[in-house]
């Protein structure tokens, strides 16, 4: 089996990756949904993979990181890998957790890393209340990732605390 495409589509904010085989075996990955500038960093592997075996993860990706896999790479990077084991567990005929060693659990705990709600200001309780009412969430979250400051939405106290008052422009 030999791959023959490699596409991106962007479906809202979310990049999907679409790789083909000569065997009509299509595997899908996802890459962070906020990320709709990914697809030019996912079609600049494409020449690197085709016609190699889409089966063979390891060595597709070993190919992949040798061109560059950090930031902002290592979405569209991730996204191709979870394409190509997509493809390996359809060409097995066995889901792809089998692949990946087996089931080792019957429950896994709920994460909760993207789903927001407003907040009501930006102090330390502000989160909590937030953190809060997150967990009451109908998913039932047990775990919740929230950037504070600056990796966060919410404004801070304090003056220049991002990059500094902008200078006043006046124009040219």
């Amino acid at each position: 089996m030999k791959i023959t495409d490699l596409k991106c589509a962007i479906i809202g904010d979310n990049p999907i990756v679409r790789i083909t085989t000569d065997e009509g075996i299509e595997g899908l990955g996802q890459a962070e949904w906020t990320k709709p500038y990914l697809k030019p960093f996912v079609l600049y592997y494409k020449e690197a993979i085709l016609g190699q075996d889409p089966t063979d993860v390891e060595r597709v990706m070993s190919r992949i990181r040798r061109l560059g896999s950090f930031k902002p790479w290592g979405a569209a990077v991730s996204a191709i890998e979870v394409a190509l084991w997509d493809i390996a567990g359809k060409a097995a005929g066995v889901p792809v957790y089998k692949l990946l060693g087996g089931k080792v659990r019957d429950k896994v705990r709920v994460y909760n890393g993207g789903i927001r709600t407003p907040f009501k200001g930006n102090q330390p309780e502000h989160y909590a209340e937030n953190m809060a009412e997150m967990k009451e969430f109908k998913e039932g979250f047990s775990i919740i990732k929230q950037g504070i400051s600056f990796h966060s939405g919410m404004p801070s106290n304090f003056p220049n605390y991002f990059y500094g008052e902008l200078p006043k422009y006046d124009g040219p």
